[in-house]
């Protein structure tokens, strides 16, 4: 189990938004959108609002990475959890890519869109 998620192969998971927008039936029962929905942080739909978080998530990876280094090991890192990074690129955040390329972690990341 991760130190700080309950995913078992990784150490963190990283989102640096939340939403994304659904594309097809296999989107009814996202898990990322029914959380978003209860806790009331974005709509998943097309043309809906992302809700970007902080300035300090953002800081996150690199934090994480330094840890890492300092103890020998890559840090594990998911994410997006709760968004798609491959979102019609008009509907990201600014700045989104900024992330991805990653630190030196080991980065796994996940896309429910094709390109």
């Amino acid at each position: 189990m991760g130190r700080e998620t309950r995913i078992e192969w990784v150490d963190h998971t990283f989102n640096p938004w939340i939403g994304c927008t659904r594309v097809s039936a296999a989107c009814d029962n996202c898990y990322a959108a029914a959380m978003s929905h209860r806790r009331k942080w974005a709509r998943f739909e097309a043309g809906a609002p992302r809700r970007r978080t902080t300035a300090a998530n953002w800081r996150q990876p690199l934090l994480w990475n330094r840890k890492a280094e300092a103890n020998g090991v890559r840090a594990k890192v998911f994410g997006p959890s709760l968004a798609d990074r491959l979102d019609p690129p008009h509907q990201a955040p600014p700045g989104g890519d900024e992330v991805f390329p990653r630190p030196q972690g080991a980065g796994q990341s996940l896309a429910r869109h094709h390109r």
